[in-house]
């Protein structure tokens, strides 16, 4: 099956290998959300039997592993969510949220919190489009901020919303660190350290550098770059698992846990079919902690 056109972002990709994953036998993450959300060609690709089997087939055997990091990423984070919120955490921040379907999957999460989403303006109405045209309506209690993460720090972004700064929250940055400037990435740790309050979690997915990958995984890695440099989303960043804690830990936060991606499949006990273990290690995940007398 040949991709879309360049009008298809990863984010698209990223809705369609979830909506895909969601049909599995034993999925790791269900999101029926994700289909109405990724995009006409993959809509369409999803509604025909010929091209959703060339779909599944690329997403659980050409990048099976790519796939495997995205739902484990999407599980890893909204656990992580569930015991924020068990300890009193009253608000979610979903930095570069893309196709996120949490504002329609989590309605019993949304009686107990207030969730923000901050994401680019062109990303946010595609998304708003596809929502209406699908009979979706945005919770009250689901905030959507435009905001070019780039240009604009979180925090900054967050001011103008009712977001209550002097509360504890749990943010993730799921698929958007690898695309940021590292000085991009390194000003949104420190602002979010220096502005919310202390005991805020921040989970952070990002790609390994070549060094921490394993043998299998150099290759994919390079495709994979290849491939989104291709598209005109160019990964710019990438660390290794002691550099990533270093950073955050320089930014004010206290590490709470800093993984391969390949490590959750293994506490989960999923099995993905005949994928290499180590290739499913050319990312990793972290869970972080503002510190401050009331961490």
């Amino acid at each position: 099956m040949s991709l879309p056109g360049r009008n298809i972002s990863t984010a698209d990709l990223a809705a369609a290998f979830r909506a895909v994953h969601t049909s599995a036998e034993k999925p790791v993450f269900v999101d029926p959300f994700a289909r109405v959300l990724c995009g006409w060609p993959f809509r369409l690709a999803l509604a025909c039997p010929p091209l959703e089997h060339a779909l599944n087939r690329l997403a659980h055997e050409a990048l099976a592993p790519i796939t495997m990091s995205i739902v484990l990423r999407a599980r890893y984070a909204e656990t992580a969510l569930e015991r924020a919120v068990a300890s009193g955490v009253g608000q979610y921040v979903i930095i570069g949220a893309g196709m996120d379907s949490f504002a329609f999957r989590r309605p019993e999460m949304l009686q107990r919190i207030e969730a923000f989403e901050v994401d680019h303006p062109v990303t946010q109405r595609k998304k708003l489009l596809r929502s209406r045209k699908a009979r979706l309506t945005i919770p009250q209690q689901h905030h959507l901020i435009a905001a070019d993460l780039t240009r604009t720090p979180v925090t900054e972004a967050l001011a103008g919303s009712p977001f209550a700064m002097s509360r504890r929250a749990f943010l993730s940055l799921l698929g958007v660190a690898h695309y940021l400037p590292r000085e991009a990435l390194v000003a949104t740790a420190r602002s979010i350290a220096r502005d919310l309050a202390p005991g805020t979690r921040l989970v952070v997915e990002y790609l390994l550098d070549e060094a921490s990958c394993g043998q299998g995984g150099i290759a994919l890695r390079a495709k994979m770059l290849e491939f989104v440099q291709s598209r005109g989303e160019p990964m710019r960043a990438s660390y290794a698992i002691d550099e990533m804690s270093a950073l955050m830990v320089s930014a004010g936060f206290e590490v709470m846990e800093n993984l391969r991606t390949g490590q959750l499949e293994s506490a989960w006990r999923v099995p993905f079919s005949s994928t290499p273990p180590e290739t499913l290690s050319i990312f990793a995940v972290g869970q972080f902690r503002v510190g401050g007398p009331s961490a």
